[in-house]
């Protein structure tokens, strides 16, 4: 049995240390489902007591099914979290420095925090290195770092002062996505976590996906009539209403859809990196 369980483990950890890079942003993700999943089977079985609707009976076997697997995977889970949530809490209170002293009495800890959250914030603390004017260790010397405006990648080896020596670049949608300087962050200056490449990520998908549903309703439908085929729009408006005839043969345009839909397609809008972008490359 047990060698049965090593050979079921192998392909998992071999998979799981080719993502060293991502692995803050696995567990983060692995979390936030795991917990809602259980969240979802608490609130459907205990308290809003769906076992006792007829109407919703198809829903108890999955509710029961993310009440336990959600919890199994989130006791173990959620407790790595907090570990890579710390260390990143301590590099971005290192990164808010603004004495080099500090920053040097404390780079240990803030190399050790990068090394273990991943590429993205090694990237970070390498360009805040360059802004205090800190020499980079030879351990972060083949970390590539951008230039918020030119959207450029480049080792930090080959830098040299007042010239940046440019080994390739990015297409737009990439800085979209590793963007710190996103449209939305400007506007809400104060909230840092918006600067962080992985929120913005976050926003986009899930406002993307939310503008993708609220479309295809309006126009294509969601909604099914006696076993027929989905074709029928949720009228949100009715909804929020209270009405107990919803179901509008679509397409159908309702003011609460087409506000949230400019709404979500806004926000995808605003997570676009905030600088132009200009590419150029030079020949040396």
């Amino acid at each position: 049995m047990s060698r049965l369980s090593k050979a079921i483990a192998r392909p998992f950890r071999s998979w799981w240390s080719s993502k060293s890079d991502q692995h803050f942003q696995i567990i983060t993700m692995a979390t936030i489902i795991a917990t809602a999943a259980t969240l979802w089977g608490i609130i459907f079985l205990f308290i809003l007591d769906g076992t006792a609707d007829p109407s919703k009976s198809e829903l108890v076997p999955l509710s029961w099914a993310s009440l336990i697997i959600g919890g199994s995977v989130a006791f173990w889970i959620v407790p790595e979290f907090f570990v890579y949530q710390s260390q990143s809490n301590v590099l971005r209170n290192i990164l808010i420095l603004e004495s080099r002293p500090e920053v040097m009495r404390r780079r240990r800890e803030a190399e050790e925090a990068a090394s273990m959250l991943g590429i993205a914030y090694q990237r970070r603390l390498v360009e805040f290195y360059l802004d205090m004017d800190i020499k980079i260790p030879t351990s972060l010397r083949k970390v590539k770092v951008t230039t918020d405006q030119s959207g450029v990648e480049f080792e930090s080896s080959n830098i040299e002062i007042g010239k940046s020596k440019i080994k390739s670049n990015r297409s737009y949608f990439s800085v979209w996505m590793n963007t710190r300087d996103s449209r939305i962050s400007r506007i809400l200056p104060k909230a840092n976590k918006l600067r962080e490449p992985e929120v913005n990520r976050i926003i986009f998908i899930g406002s993307l996906i939310s503008s993708l549903i609220l479309l295809w309703n309006m126009f294509f439908g969601l909604a099914a009539k006696d076993g027929g085929p989905r074709e029928f729009t949720i009228d949100l408006s009715l909804w929020i209403s209270g009405e107990s005839s919803i179901h509008m043969q679509s397409p159908h345009f309702d003011g609460v859809s087409v506000i949230l839909t400019a709404a979500t397609l806004t926000l995808v809008y605003l997570t676009s990196p905030a600088s132009e972008i200009t590419i150029s490359l030079d020949d040396d």
